[in-house]
């Protein structure tokens, strides 16, 4: 076999420049390959197509003012409700929920309670027994309860604060939070009274024959105005929200008729602003609505007047009798019927703000007699032949209904579709989905 030599064991070396033309190799001025890339749109181009993706600043503008607008007006629609110890109650029930209760029914502390001295606030059910004022909340758990000593109690109450007073005797008291505020002597026995949800409230006093006098009173209980009627007899009161202005209903009689009246007080001057007068018609019941009107409810007709102008009217009921009624948020829900005792009524819902005409006021028909209304945002509660029943009172259609027991005796809406009955020795909570 023949030996390589070392000759032929020497590495050959090839250098690819030495088969390309000269020039042609590979270098930064001569590169092998050559690419192109697309640079889009020029700079000029990007941001204007930018500024066509984003909304002109106006735009956010009108959106910021638009969202406070809709804050402010619902703080201001609810600014009844926005007390410091309703908000508190508010906080407590984020952080920790409904507090554990046992549920309904719900035994009433004391004897007995009276169909008003029962009402909701802030989804709790509140009454005045014979003994005590108790909140309980919508699990059944008792809030606070709070005993008096009141022969005769009465409640009364606006914006989460309450008062009490001892009707034909002279004890009252004022309550905020599960707490006394207030409380006094009258120099004369109370005939009824009322609160404001600033704290501010008003007694009406019994005077010597048949006459009567008002008083008002500051939260913290000091005298701020009284008024004496020489004649007239006062049956209801009602404040506006801060307590400046007030209504006053009373009744006399003159030349063998009775003849009631409605006076209207500025507290910072000495004389009434304005009165109306009515024949034939025992006022039972006022308010001074959230939205300045003012209502008067009678035996045998509604007066209401805007506080701009304090010029009344009267809705008559056409010589049927009233059955029940409830001052709620600006509007007066009455129910009348043609039966003295018993049949068919109709709920009749009025809202003072608007005109009257096809819409206003909204009827409701009903084949039992109502012996009880609640009103809660955009629905009315009736208590009807045992039944509760829930319905819109912007048209009058019934929403649901639910059983509230043979002996119920009055009821008080915590929600849209929820409410608590008053029962002869419990309170119950019923609900429509």
């Amino acid at each position: 076999m023949a030996k390589h030599s070392k000759r032929d064991q020497e590495t050959k070396v090839i250098r690819l420049k030495d088969y390309q033309p000269e020039g042609q190799g590979p270098s930064i001025e001569n590169p092998v390959a050559e690419y192109e890339y697309d640079e889009g749109p020029g700079e000029e181009e990007y941001a204007r197509k930018r500024a066509q993706r984003h909304l002109p600043k106006a735009v956010y503008h009108i959106s910021l003012v638009l969202l406070l607008v809709v804050i402010g007006l619902s703080l201001w629609v609810n600014r009844e409700y926005l007390t410091w110890d309703n908000l508190k109650t508010w906080a407590v029930y984020q952080l920790k929920g409904a507090q554990g209760g046992d549920g309904y029914p719900v035994a009433i502390t004391g004897a007995n309670v009276y169909a008003s001295n029962f009402l909701a606030n802030g989804g709790s059910v509140v009454m005045l027994s014979n003994t005590a004022l108790t909140a309980i909340n919508g699990d059944g758990k008792e809030e606070f309860s709070l005993r008096h000593s009141l022969n005769q109690p009465f409640l009364r109450a606006a914006g989460g604060r309450y008062l009490l007073y001892n009707g034909g005797s002279t004890g009252y008291q004022t309550i905020s939070g599960g707490r006394i505020q207030a409380q006094g002597i009258s120099g004369s026995d109370i005939i009824t009274g009322c609160i404001a949800p600033s704290g501010k409230f008003a007694l009406a006093m019994e005077g010597s024959h048949g006459a009567s006098k008002l008083e008002v009173y500051m939260p913290d209980g000091s005298l701020q105005y009284e008024y004496p009627f020489a004649n007239d007899y006062i049956t209801a009161l009602a404040l506006n929200y801060d307590g400046s202005f007030g209504v006053v209903c009373t009744v006399c009689g003159e030349k063998g008729e009775m003849v009631s009246r409605m006076t209207v007080f500025d507290f910072t001057q000495t004389e009434p602003i304005a009165q109306y007068e009515t024949r034939d018609n025992l006022l039972l019941g006022a308010s001074w609505g959230e939205n300045g009107v003012i209502y008067g409810v009678g035996n045998a007709a509604l007066l209401s007047a805007r506080s701009q102008d304090y010029q009344f009217t009267e809705f008559s009921y056409q010589g049927r009798q009233l059955t029940a009624f409830c001052l709620s948020g600006g509007r007066a829900f009455l129910s009348i019927s043609a039966y003295e005792h018993a049949g068919a009524s109709t709920l009749i819902a009025i809202d003072g703000g608007q005109p009257m005409g096809e819409s206003n006021p909204v009827r409701a028909e009903q084949p039992q007699r109502i012996e009880a209304i609640s009103a809660f945002g955009g629905v009315v509660g009736l208590l009807a032949g045992g039944q509760v029943v829930f319905c819109d009172y912007t048209t009058g259609m019934e929403l649901g209904r639910a059983d509230g027991g043979a002996d119920a005796k009055s009821i008080a809406l915590a929600s849209e579709s929820r409410a608590y009955v008053l029962g002869v020795s419990e309170v119950r909570s019923v609900s429509v989905s």
